[in-house]
């Protein structure tokens, strides 16, 4: 069978490959030039990219093992926002140091090492910008509902006039950072320690341009000096705390006299402080422990807000369910009175001269399929019983199609059961195609007059108790095939005859009855359902059903009922 086009990938599929789309660059790179080192006297550059290619092997078994294709694709799309942040947090660090290698190597290795360096730092700069977009993939909805973006994998390459550029690495946005200081040297030195850590640096001379710069959202942090004219540090900083920026984190810059003045500043809301003169590895310890602050608590933000959105599509979902449940409970009510409707009533059941026959059907709560009929037409009797697989509205309408198709030919007065189980079976099967649907059932026909009767057709074991309480089992399977999986069943249907003597007891039975479990899981089973028989044979039909159905009852206790229970009793008189 063919389509037009191909099945759009999952998401969890769409995100595998973007992520090994950069991890292939990091390894490949970093194989091929340790090739290339081999005869070469570059040791400490060969242990650099050795690091390189190892956690890029660990990056690869990372993504396979966290996010795996053996999930359900419809489990797969559902991950929570916890989940999401362990993976990001588990795949940052190996593609951190790949950066870190590469980018120590760019400034060292020769001109002929810099193209092939250079891609293993785009590489794992990719991989880190595929991973902040990590979050959008708890929302599948709005993803299903947009076109996928060209991925960052994809981006257009670097010509080949830009392939011996080095990358700056003082210029990378790892964060934006606004130092406020009224002294230009402090603000010059700053910045410029700053800069040279890798992070974007902006200035501000006094308060009022703080308050004005801030207005922008550009900044992740702020390094405030306290002692400013006109607007001192600490009104800066009750001023943030006062505003919709709150949130960004401050650390306070003073001289060492000054740290009872920070302290303070820090119960008003500041994050750290640093000492002038600034130690550069002091400095940037600091710095980055405030924006990981910063990155978590924006990380925080956005994850509560999607939360807040998922909640609201939860909200709705649970309505429409709520309507699709009501409406589906109607449809099922509707088919489960139907199948009661259809059944063969006591009146006719007692105008059967030689056969007592008592009979009991009784819907699951989702519906199932079972069928049982018994007619009586020119002083031949056809019973029937059957069972379609799965549950709700389509075995329902299923069922009740076998009973209005096995009425219609016996109107038809078709006696042949090989012709009779063929046509049933075709009838069945053209309208399961007709359904799209994979519905079948097991069906077995049962032919009586004058204490002989006839039995075709495929279903549960017949139980026969003769008079007295000896039991016979007789195993259908070999009298025929499901209906409705193949179009012509003909060659299947093989028939068997039993003699009834008086007081002969036959169960007919669905799999509802022997399968019902109790509270411990354990089925009620046949060999249960033939001694309450034989316990009872010398019993009416109608007493034998009321005693099995109660004995079934008492088994079950309070387990919930899967599957219609349906029972027919025949008793040769």
């Amino acid at each position: 069978m063919t389509t037009d086009s191909c099945p759009p990938l999952s998401l969890l599929a769409h995100l595998r490959h973007e992520l090994r789309t950069p991890i292939n660059a990091i390894i490949g790179y970093s194989e091929m030039l340790l090739e290339e080192l081999e005869t070469e006297d570059t040791a400490a550059l060969s242990a650099e990219l050795q690091v390189i290619r190892e956690n890029g092997v660990q990056l690869l078994a990372l993504v396979n093992t966290l996010l795996n294709s053996s999930q359900s694709e419809n489990d797969q799309l559902n991950l929570s926002l916890s989940v999401l942040s362990q993976i990001t947090l588990q795949l940052e660090i190996p593609a951190q140091t790949v950066i870190n290698c590469s980018g120590q190597l760019l400034k060292q290795a020769d001109s002929e090492f810099v193209c092939d360096l250079n891609k293993i730092y785009t590489a794992a700069e990719n991989f880190l910008k595929i991973l902040a977009e990590l979050p959008n993939f708890s929302q599948p909805q709005l993803l299903i509902n947009q076109t996928y973006p060209l991925s960052l994998s994809q981006s257009k390459p670097a010509s080949n006039s830009d392939s011996n550029s080095v990358i700056s690495l003082t210029n990378q946005s790892e964060g934006k950072i606004l130092v406020v200081d009224d002294n230009p040297t402090n603000r010059d030195l700053l910045s410029r320690q700053i800069k040279a850590q890798g992070y974007q640096v902006g200035t501000a001379a006094n308060g009022q341009q703080v308050l004005e710069l801030i207005q922008t959202g550009e900044y992740d942090l702020i390094l405030l000096d306290i002692i400013m004219p006109e607007m001192d540090g600490y009104q800066v900083l009750k001023s943030l705390r006062d505003s919709q920026w709150r949130y960004i984190p401050v650390i306070m810059i003073s001289a060492l006299d000054q740290i009872d003045s920070v302290v303070k500043c820090i119960e008003m809301g500041a994050e750290d402080y640093l000492a002038k003169p600034f130690n550069p590895v002091l400095l940037k310890a600091r710095i980055s422990a405030c924006l990981e602050k910063k990155r978590l608590r924006d990380q925080q933000a956005r994850y509560l807000e999607q939360l807040a959105q998922a909640n609201q599509e939860i909200t709705n979902l649970n309505q429409r369910l709520q309507a699709e449940n009501i409406r589906l409970s109607a449809e099922l009510d509707i088919t489960r009175r139907l199948q009661q409707m259809i059944l063969p009533k006591e009146q006719e059941l007692s105008q059967l001269d030689e056969l007592d026959i008592a009979g009991f059907m009784e819907p699951a709560e989702e519906v199932g399929g079972d069928y049982y009929d018994v007619l009586h037409h020119d002083g031949k009797v056809k019973i029937a019983i059957g069972d379609v697989t799965g549950h709700g509205l389509e075995s329902g309408v299923l069922s009740i199609m076998v009973q209005t198709a096995v009425r219609t030919l016996m109107e038809n007065n078709e006696t042949d059961p090989i012709k009779f189980l063929e046509t049933l079976n075709r009838t069945i099967y053209k309208n399961v195609q007709r359904m799209n649907s994979d519905k079948n059932l097991t069906f077995c026909l049962i032919d009586y007059q004058a204490g002989q009767l006839n039995l075709s057709g495929q279903h549960e074991e017949i139980i026969v108790v003769r008079a007295g309480g000896e039991i016979e089992r007789i195993d259908t399977v070999d009298l025929g095939f499901p209906l409705g999986l193949e179009e012509t069943i003909a060659d299947f249907i093989v028939s068997a005859q039993i003699k009834l003597n008086a007081d002969d007891v036959v169960i007919l039975y669905t799999d509802g009855v022997t399968e019902a479990e109790n509270t411990l899981g354990v089925q009620y089973g046949l060999e249960r359902l033939c001694n309450v028989v034989k316990q009872n044979w010398y019993k009416s039909a109608n007493t034998i059903k009321q005693l099995v159905i109660e004995d079934l009852r008492l088994y079950i206790g309070g387990q919930k009922v899967y599957d219609d229970i349906t029972l027919v009793v025949l008793k040769q008189k």
